[in-house]
């Protein structure tokens, strides 16, 4: 028997030897955070909001940077946008640098904090990085007076008690006849207390000497506040070093604070708001006088050995015995029902003395306590005590304790936690770059189990983070799907989650594929039934984006919102309008499908883009027509957007670009019975072959077939040709109608709106002149369009009503119009570029055929203005030719007034910086735009700015305007018409 010794060469020799890769030192970036974190729990520099716009103090810490992710117009790919910088805050010098960013839950306001505890609050409202100056941090300026803990209050729910949902799990069927997933769903309460108004939060803060600081505002938008001494501060141990605040079930906050001494108290909170209660008033426009109560609770010592004896630290590392994060958590429930009780849960992270020290270990040790609580009783002798016989003592109320959890350790520097899924998981991120997700529960780690057949979470089905990148500061996106990093560097880094094990498939019969669609549609609707922006669910999915992909994605979200599509019934067009799920599903498809913009789209993006953009005319003409404002000064009527030229003038571009589109459907139907495949035979129900026709309809992005047979889609249609009828009946009765001595009056008065009783000004008559020369001009009459319409409706009801067998296309069996869920199936599969049913075989024969539909519109129609049609400004013609014109064009469409926009020069600038109308980087904007440092003379004197939607890449001009009326009908336009979030871009540049 050979000898151990024989094979220690084996052991240490060139070829067998152990390669061991030593860890990663800590950097001295690390060293200092962990520094800032022991120092106090509000220095988190880095925040991103429900909307998605993402914060991050400047190096020096007198500014902000303000990202988004956002769509790149080039190619189509995700990253983040540029930074755009505010101004230096003219307090920061005196309060110290900035310290702390927290967002809002509704999105909208970002209190930045600084060293000295000032508060100042910025509001985000049209543009993700075009912040206002709401309150101006001008407290006094103390380092007592640090804030250590804040919260923003949950948004009040509407209607009250309503839940908040969360979609999951998404449970695999057995059954082969079934969808491959089943979408459960959960609900839970949202917790108080919140601020009366239901679209408006509060902020509360707790600073190192014990003042909770409660700051609101008024229905005047103004901020106010008041404050509450907590604690009563008499020595250095007493100071507060870390604090956090949550709500509870009870309507109250909770607040959990440590001390220099060591000591974890734990205080509840109440907020009376004494609203006035006024009889049919508003709640909104109602004043607030807060007042703030607080009662505590219970004390034990953040540093213990066992259940009660405190630590002799001695023994130990001193960095052991200091905090470098504290958080409380709030009850929650989980599946079973059972309730999780308040949790407040403290980080010990352990670095070597030095980057040099020979022991590298680094550790966190992460402790918990529940705020549990238990009934007090009474002995009975002291009911003896009683002067009256008959008399019953009354029992006193439960006392609350801390409960020491069992603690535990990981081998790494804890730097953030998030809960997620109504708080039954803990993110957990680590400043190697790494993440955990963790039970609320337990603690145990969760969503690594590659279970396939229950899918929560990207993560659980092997989605990643990139591995090995080292960071200080993390912060996860409003979908819990991606997260943002500060570098050691100070620079921002977006991470997407991805499958980095192999390829995912190509059908939901491939596992892992199916696995993959459930988890992003999970995500996506919790994210949308939140109000939460889920870019990055989109850039993760564009990576996977095939058409099958697409449409499998598109169908599991239209099953988990109960997607109805069906409107072949002719339903109100206001419910069609109404429908926003139909926006959520088209907007979706037309962000997977875009890949640029001058290059083509995909089948289902194109056709979605071009939907939504005529959803979004249909929305602004009606709101034009049906909208009354206050009138002007000594009249006594109250005025119409349509009595104003500037709207008239700013709806003339969308006029025209539905008429180009009512033009193209029809030149590009005529041109499909000459193009389409011998095989397919247009003019022949039995020849029909419908899978060869789809084929040949998404070879060639035919999308127009599609746009007139979807019921929803047509009656987009319907309703803006019934609109632009209205319209052009009012432009032709304007520009008859010649009041007496009216040149005199307009003469006087040429930009005024016009008197309600009739009087026209020239600037009125003229707008309509011009609507009435397109709806004259148009190639395709409005009614024409609506003739073919009504006739297909009709036809398409009808075939509707004549049972169809499912064997030969598995397709649903229809049996007569009452079969709703059926049709609404079928119309579903057509909104997302799917097949058409076989019932349609007739629908599309008596469009196509030699004396059918399509022919009697030829006839009203001038043949040779179709053939040499410019349909340039639909952006739809896909040939190199088409795209090179428009490329050389050097023009880009406004999306909301449909007008060509001049591009600027080109620009490289690394970041963007916010400034107001004399070029000067100053926090006091005009108080008239309400902007920092961006106000009307800045955009006169430089050029007029662009607002570029952050995800479809479309782009409208960023004008403020005098007039009521018109500065109404572009507020409907604070989002993209695919309802994305706007950057404003700075003049000169045409990207974000």
């Amino acid at each position: 028997m050979p000898l151990m010794m024989d094979d220690m060469d084996d052991l240490f020799g060139d070829g067998g030897g152990l390669s061991l890769h030593p860890s990663r030192p800590p950097s001295k970036e690390i060293y200092q955070r962990l520094d800032e974190l022991r120092g106090t729990n509000c220095c988190q520099g880095i925040a991103w909001s429900k909307w998605g716009s993402i914060a991050s103090i400047t190096p020096n810490g007198t500014a902000l940077e303000l990202r988004n992710l956002r769509c790149d117009p080039e190619n189509g790919s995700w990253a983040l946008s540029e930074p755009t910088v505010t101004p230096s805050f003219s307090t920061a010098m005196e309060g110290g640098p900035l310290k702390h960013l927290s967002w809002s839950p509704t999105g909208s306001d970002l209190a930045a904090v600084d060293a000295a505890g000032r508060v100042t609050i910025l509001s985000v409202f049209s543009s993700l990085n075009k912040p206002t100056l709401s309150r101006v941090g001008g407290d006094p300026s103390d380092d007592l007076h640090a804030v250590v803990g804040s919260f923003w209050l949950n948004m009040a729910t509407f209607p009250p008690n309503r839940p908040t949902l969360l979609n999951g799990p998404a449970v695999k069927n057995s059954a082969k006849d079934e969808p491959e997933y089943r979408y459960e769903a959960s609900q839970a309460p949202t917790l108080g207390p919140s601020h009366p108004n239901h679209n408006k939060s509060a902020f509360i803060c707790l600073t190192t000497n014990g003042v909770l600081r409660l700051l609101f505002s008024q229905p005047n938008n103004k901020w106010y506040e008041v404050h509450n001494e907590l604690e009563s501060i008499v020595s250095s141990d007493d100071l507060i070093t870390h604090a956090s605040i949550c709500p509870d079930k009870t309507g109250t906050l909770l607040i959990a604070f440590a001390t220099t001494s060591k000591q974890l108290y734990t205080v509840r909170a109440l907020i009376d708001w004494n609203q006035p209660k006024v009889d049919k008033a508003n709640p909104a426009m109602l004043p607030v006088q807060p007042h703030i109560k607080t009662r505590h609770m219970a004390v034990t010592s953040w540093l213990h050995d066992g259940p009660s004896t405190p630590l002799n630290a001695s023994h130990m590392e001193s960095s052991m015995t200091q905090l470098s994060r504290l958080e409380f958590l709030p009850p929650c429930g989980d599946a079973s029902g059972k309730l999780a009780p308040p949790t407040i849960v403290t980080f010990r992270s352990h670095l070597p003395t030095s980057p040099s020290h020979y022991n590298q270990e680094v550790y966190t040790t992460i402790d918990r306590w529940e705020v549990r609580d238990k009934l007090q009783s009474i002995h009975p002798a002291f009911e003896q005590l009683s002067s009256r016989r008959n008399s019953v003592g009354s029992q006193p109320g439960p006392i609350m304790f801390l409960k020491k959890r069992e603690s535990f350790t990981v081998n790494k520097i804890a730097i953030g936690m998030e809960p997620m899924n109504h708080g039954k998981v803990l993110f957990f991120a680590y400043s190697d770059g790494s993440v955990e997700y963790r039970d609320r529960m337990d603690m145990s780690e969760t969503f690594n189990d590659g279970n396939l057949e229950r899918v929560w979470h990207l993560a659980q089905i092997g989605f990643t983070y990139p591995e090995d990148e080292p960071c200080l500061q993390v912060a996860f996106s409003p979908s819990s799907c991606s997260l943002v990093q500060l570098k050691n560097d100070g620079k921002v880094q977006w991470q997407q989650m991805d499958y980095r094990l192999g390829d995912l498939g190509t059908s939901m019969a491939d596992p892992m594929y199916g696995a993959t669609v459930a988890a992003l549609s999970l995500s996506c609707a919790t994210a949308v039934m939140r109000q939460l922006n889920y870019d990055d669910i989109l850039g993760t999915a564009k990576k996977h984006a095939t058409p099958q992909f697409i449409y499998d994605l598109l169908s599991d979200i239209a099953r988990i919102f109960k997607l109805q599509t069906d409107y072949s019934e002719e339903a109100h067009h206001d419910m069609l309008v109404r429908n926003t799920t139909i926006q959520l599903c088209l907007c979706i498809q037309q962000s997977l499908g875009f890949k640029g913009e001058f290059n083509p789209r995909t089948f289902s993006g194109k056709f979605s883009w071009l939907v939504l953009q005529l959803r979004n005319i249909v929305v602004c003409v009606t709101m034009a027509a049906n909208l009354n404002l206050p009138a002007p000064p000594n009249t006594p009527d109250k005025l119409s957007p349509l009595e104003d030229p500037e709207v008239i003038n700013s709806l003339t571009g969308s006029v025209r670009w539905i008429l180009d589109l009512m033009a193209w459907l029809i030149d590009t139907l005529t041109s499909l019975r000459s193009t389409v495949p011998p095989i397919v035979d247009l003019t022949d129900a039995s020849k029909l072959s419908l899978p060869d026709l789809l084929a040949h309809l998404h070879s060639t992005n035919t999308v127009a077939l599609h746009m007139l047979l979807s019921s929803s889609v047509r009656g987009f249609l319907t309703a803006i040709c019934r609109r632009l009828q209205h319209l052009d009946y009012i432009a032709r009765r304007a520009i008859m109608h010649t009041p007496p001595n009216a040149s005199a009056n307009n003469a006087q008065n040429p930009g005024q709106s016009p008197h309600p009783h009739g009087n026209l000004t020239p600037a009125l008559r003229q707008a309509y002149t011009h609507i009435a020369t397109l709806t004259s001009n148009t190639i395709v009459r409005v009614k024409t369009i609506e003739t073919l319409l009504s006739s297909l409706s009709s036809l398409i009801k009808t075939a509707y009503s004549i049972p169809s067998p499912s064997s030969s296309s598995n397709q649903p069996a229809l049996s007569g119009l009452t079969n709703e869920k059926a049709r609404n199936n079928l119309e579903i599969k057509m909104l997302f570029g799917g097949s058409f049913p076989d019932v349609f075989k007739s629908v599309i024969v008596e469009l196509f055929r030699k004396e059918g539909l399509l022919a009697a519109v030829e006839e009203e129609i001038d043949p040779t203005q179709l053939f040499f049609a410019d349909f340039t400004m639909l952006e739809v013609d896909e040939d190199p030719a088409t795209v090179r014109k428009r490329k050389n064009l050097g023009k880009t469409m406004d999306c909301f007034r449909k007008t060509w926009l001049t591009n600027p020069p080109k620009r490289d600038s690394s970041s963007h910086e916010l400034q107001n109308g004399n070029g000067e980087g100053d926090l006091n904007g005009s108080p008239e735009a309400g902007t920092i440092g961006a106000n009307g003379n800045a955009q006169s004197r430089h050029g007029a700015r662009w607002r570029r939607c952050a995800r479809c890449a479309a782009v409208m001009e960023d004008s403020t305007f005098s007039r009521q009326s018109l500065q109404w009908l572009s507020m409907q336009q604070r989002r993209c018409f695919c309802s994305g979030y706007w950057d404003t871009l700075p003049p000169g540049h045409t990207v974000a």
